[in-house]
C-alpha cells in the first residue's frame, strides 16, 4: 500500500511537470507568432516560420537548463560554459537564418511582402529566440534555488531532530545513572538498620517502596509535578532521619505554593543525597542539615547547608560525586540559561544554592 502511494505521488509529480512544460511552450509559441509577425499581415507564413524555428528554441533551451548550466556554470567551469554558449548562439543563429531563407524561397516564393521583415534581421531573430530561453532558464533557476533551500531546510530539520534524539538519549542515560546510585545508598542505609536489628527497618522498607514506585513508574516522563517531587524528596529525608535518629539535627523549611509547576524528575534529590552521604555520614559529632525551599512565581530556590568533616574530606572531592556531576549535566541540558547553581564549602560547611525558572503544566485547565 505504501509503495502504491509513493508510485501515485511520483506519477502525479511527473504529470504536473509535463503539463507545466506543455503550457510554457504553448505560451512561447504564441509569443513567437506575435513577436515575428507583428510587422506583417500574413500570419500564415509567420506561423510556418515559427513552426520551423520552434524545435530550435526547445532544443537550445533544454540544452542550456539541463546540460550547460548544471554541468559547467554550476560546477565552476565558467570559461568553458561561456565558450559553449557562444557556439550555441552562433549555431542557433545560423539555423534561424537558414529557416528564414527557406521560408522566403520555398514558402513565400521570393515575395518579400509575404514574409515578415523582422525575419531578415539576424539580431531580432536571436533576441526573440533567446528571450524565451532566458525566461525558461530564469524559471528553472528559481525552481532549483527553491528546491535547494527546501533541501537545506530539510537537512537542518533532520539535524535538529538527530540532536534532540541524542539529547534525550543522554538524559535517559543520566537518569539511569542517578537511579542506581540513589538505590545503592538507600539499600546501604537499610542494611545498617538490619544489622542493628532496628525496629525502624520495616518502616524504612515501606518508605523505600514508595520511592521506588515513584522512580520506576512516575518518573518516566520529561517533567513531573513539583508538588510530587517535593513530597518524595521529603520522604527521602525522613528515611535518612530514621537511620540517624536524634544524632542528626535537621531543619527543613518550605515556603510558597507549588501550584501546577513542573520540574524534571529526580533533579533535587542528588543534592540532598550528597549532603547525607558525603557530609553527615562523615561527621563524627553534631552533624546537621538545613534546607530551605522557596517558591515564588515560577522560580524555585533551594538553599542547602550541611556540616562535613574537613579532615576526612581532604582525600575526597566532595563536590564532584557522580550524583552532582549528573545533576549539573541535566541542568545544562534541561534548563539552559534558566538556572543558577553555586556549590561551595567554607571550612566545615558545605553549601548548595540553586535557583531554577520552572514552567507551569499547561495541560491543567485553570
Amino acid at each position: 500500500m505504501v509503495k502504491t502511494l509513493f508510485n501515485y505521488i511520483d506519477f502525479n509529480r511527473k504529470t504536473e511537470r509535463i503539463i507545466s512544460h506543455v503550457v510554457f511552450w504553448i505560451a512561447a509559441y504564441f509569443f513567437f507568432v506575435v513577436f515575428y509577425g507583428r510587422t506583417s499581415r500574413d500570419y500564415q507564413t509567420t506561423i510556418i516560420f515559427v513552426s520551423f524555428l520552434f524545435p530550435i528554441a526547445i532544443a537550445s533551451t533544454y540544452l542550456l537548463i539541463y546540460y550547460l548550466i548544471p554541468k559547467f556554470l554550476l560546477q565552476e567551469r565558467k570559461a568553458l560554459f561561456f565558450l559553449l554558449l557562444v557556439y550555441l548562439i552562433i549555431i542557433t543563429g545560423w539555423l534561424s537564418e537558414l529557416i528564414s531563407l527557406f521560408i522566403f524561397i520555398i514558402i513565400a516564393d521570393y515575395k518579400v511582402a509575404s514574409t515578415a521583415p523582422i525575419t531578415f534581421d539576424s539580431l531580432s531573430l536571436i533576441v526573440g529566440l533567446y528571450f524565451v530561453n532566458l525566461i525558461a532558464v530564469a524559471i528553472k533557476q528559481v525552481k532549483r534555488a527553491f528546491l535547494m533551500q527546501q533541501k537545506s531546510t530539510d537537512l537542518e530539520q533532520k539535524k535538529l531532530e538527530t540532536e534532540l534524539k541524542l539529547k534525550e538519549a543522554e538524559l535517559n542515560l543520566l537518569k539511569a545513572q542517578i537511579h542506581p546510585h540513589f538505590l545503592f545508598n538507600t539499600l546501604n542505609n537499610l542494611y545498617g538498620l538490619a544489622l542493628e536489628k532496628s525496629e525502624l527497618a520495616p518502616d524504612l522498607v515501606l518508605r523505600i517502596s514508595d520511592l521506588l514506585d515513584y522512580m520506576l513508574y512516575k518518573c518516566n516522563q520529561p517533567k513531573v509535578d513539583l508538588q510530587n517531587e517535593l513530597k518524595h524528596l521529603q520522604n527521602y529525608i525522613e528515611i535518612e532521619q530514621l537511620r540517624y535518629g536524634e544524632r542528626l539535627q535537621i531543619g527543613i523549611n518550605f515556603t510558597g505554593e507549588a501550584g501546577n509547576l513542573q520540574i524534571a524528575p529526580m533533579l533535587l534529590l542528588p543534592f540532598v543525597e550528597n549532603a547525607f552521604k558525603h557530609g553527615v555520614s562523615k561527621q563524627i559529632s553534631q552533624p546537621y542539615i538545613r534546607m530551605n525551599i522557596g517558591i515564588q512565581d515560577l522560580r524555585l530556590h533551594l538553599f542547602l547547608e550541611n556540616s562535613y568533616n574537613g579532615e576526612v574530606q581532604k582525600e575526597e572531592d566532595y563536590s564532584k560525586g557522580i550524583g552532582l556531576k549528573n545533576v549539573k549535566k541535566r541542568l545544562e541540558m534541561l534548563y539552559p540559561e534558566k538556572y543558577s547553581l553555586s556549590v561551595s564549602n567554607e571550612e566545615t560547611i558545605f553549601i548548595v544554592d540553586l535557583s531554577i525558572l520552572l514552567e507551569p503544566n499547561t495541560t491543567i485547565k485553570q
